[in-house]
Parts: structure tokens; C-alpha cells; sequence
């Protein structure tokens, strides 16, 4: 295992690479919300940034358009392909965005599905199962895998979804700061190993726990919160995982600040490997 970093993509792609060299990462996932970004000037300019740098690119988070609400309630009729008025246009993205990483050379393209509803007769939960057989089908033509980024879902329910696509070019990229704050599951430790046959990506975030008077989603530095961080490394690394633990640092600071925590979360990751 190697600790990497998440890349939010920006209109200057080899800076990007370059800032995370000089944070002392060779390895990362790419994070794109900006849909223009997916040609292949841009392309062109993160593997010159990753030959320069001796930097892998890891996966590609694929984000979307339209509405996107992270809070209660919204974000149960924007997040994903769960709503049914926006499936078809961010299968779509999706796709560019396979297409991009084809393109970069990189297998894995990653994304939040949204609020799965339980109930696999649900008209959403049957029209998601659809959307994700044919980007899985046309993945699989390339080699690629489709992986499900936790937070929204149940781990049963997701778990049953992915049986239910019934291809086997799909995986996890496990979030357990997500679970915590989204309340999905008993805790990260019991999902990761529940998951643990799925996984294929992993993001170093961590998050206080929620609870019935303080339901406020609140992320922290890696190993100040309640995801039991060193018990996750341990059952990954007991289990042969020898992929990249990717930071995915959200909280906001100023750059200074930013930068001497993700050294600070780094080193502490490495020493949990």
C-alpha cells in the first residue's frame, strides 16, 4: 500500500500534478466536476505533469451536472443517478469521463450513485440497476472498472445492487467518513469488512460521529475522528490490499494550513502501513 491524494482538476492540469509532487505524493485519484475538461489538451498536459513528476494517476472521480445538493433533504433528489430526471445526461458524463480515463491510461473510474432507495422494485432503484448494466457493459469493452464510491447507500442495499447489474468490472472505492456522517452502516470497521471482497479503492477521510441530538456531518484530520482508522489499515492490509489509501481532505483552510495537515495526515498513514 502507498498513500496517495485526491486531485480536485482544475483548468491548469499540470499544476495540479505538480503541487501534489511537491507535497511529496507520486500517486493520486483525479477529481472532475468541470465536464470541459474531459479533451485531450487536457490529457495531453496531466502525462507530460505525471512524466515530469514520476506521478501515477490512480483512478478518476467522475463528477456531474446538474443540481447537487450535499445537505439534507435535497441531497435525496440531486446526488447521482438515483433522480431520474438527470440519469440519462450524467450516464452520459460518466462515459466521457471512462472515455478520458482510457485515454490517461487509467482502469478505475469512480462516482456517488446517490440515495439508492432499499427497495429493489423501487422505479429509481430499477432505473439505476439499467444505467449501471450498460456503463458497466460499455467498460468492459475497454478493460475498465466502474467503482461505487460509499456514503449514500446501505452497504446491503449497495451490495445487492451491484449482484443485481451482474457484471464483474465494478468495485468499491471504501469512504468511511462518509458512512459516519451520512449514518449508512453500523460503523466503517463492520461495512469495510462486509465490502471487503469488492474493494478496489480506498479514501483516508475521517469524520466525528454523528448522533440523535447532533446530526451535523463534521470531518476531521485523518485519526481525530471515529472511523478507527488504524483497525481499517490493518483488516486492508491483512487482506492483501495493494492499492493506494487516498487522502480526500476537504475541510477548509488556507493553503498553509492545508498543506502542513496533509503532511501531517500523510505520515500518519504511512505509519499505520
Amino acid at each position: 500500500m502507498k498513500v496517495g491524494i485526491l486531485i480536485v482538476l482544475t483548468k491548469e492540469p499540470y499544476a495540479c500534478i505538480e503541487k501534489a509532487s511537491k507535497q511529496g505524493f507520486d500517486n493520486g485519484q483525479i477529481s472532475v466536476w468541470d465536464m470541459s475538461l474531459y479533451n485531450d489538451e487536457v490529457v495531453s498536459e496531466l502525462k507530460r505533469a505525471c512524466a515530469d513528476f514520476n506521478f501515477t494517476i490512480t483512478a478518476v472521480w467522475c463528477g456531474w451536472s446538474g443540481p447537487c445538493v450535499w445537505k439534507y433533504p435535497k441531497c435525496y433528489v440531486t446526488l447521482g443517478l438515483v433522480p431520474s430526471e438527470y440519469r440519462a445526461m450524467r450516464t452520459r458524463e460518466l462515459l466521457c469521463g471512462a472515455e478520458f480515463a482510457r485515454k490517461l491510461g487509467v482502469r478505475d473510474i469512480i462516482t456517488h450513485i446517490g440515495y439508492l432507495p432499499d427497495n429493489p422494485y423501487h422505479p429509481d432503484n430499477l432505473g439505476v440497476c439499467e444505467a449501471l448494466r450498460y456503463i458497466c457493459r460499455e467498460l468492459k469493452k475497454y478493460g475498465q472498472n466502474f467503482l461505487f464510491e460509499t456514503g449514500e447507500e446501505l452497504p446491503l442495499t449497495l451490495v445487492m445492487l451491484m449482484n443485481e447489474v451482474g457484471y464483474d468490472n465494478w468495485g468499491i472505492n471504501f469512504d468511511p467518513a462518509n458512512l459516519i456522517m451520512n449514518g449508512r452502516g453500523s460503523s466503517p470497521v463492520a461495512a469495510l469488512k462486509f465490502f471487503l471482497p469488492h474493494i478496489k479503492g480506498f479514501h483516508a477521510k475521517d469524520a466525528l460521529a454523528i448522533s440523535a441530538d447532533n446530526i451535523v456531518k463534521k470531518e476531521v484530520p485523518c485519526g481525530e475522528g471515529a472511523t478507527e482508522m488504524p483497525k481499517l489499515v490493518s483488516i486492508l492490509k491483512e487482506s492483501g490490499y495493494d492499492g493506494s489509501l487516498t487522502i480526500e481532505y476537504e475541510v477548509s483552510t488556507a493553503e498553509k494550513e492545508r498543506n502542513a495537515q496533509l503532511a501531517k495526515i500523510k505520515a500518519y498513514l504511512e505509519a499505520l502501513i
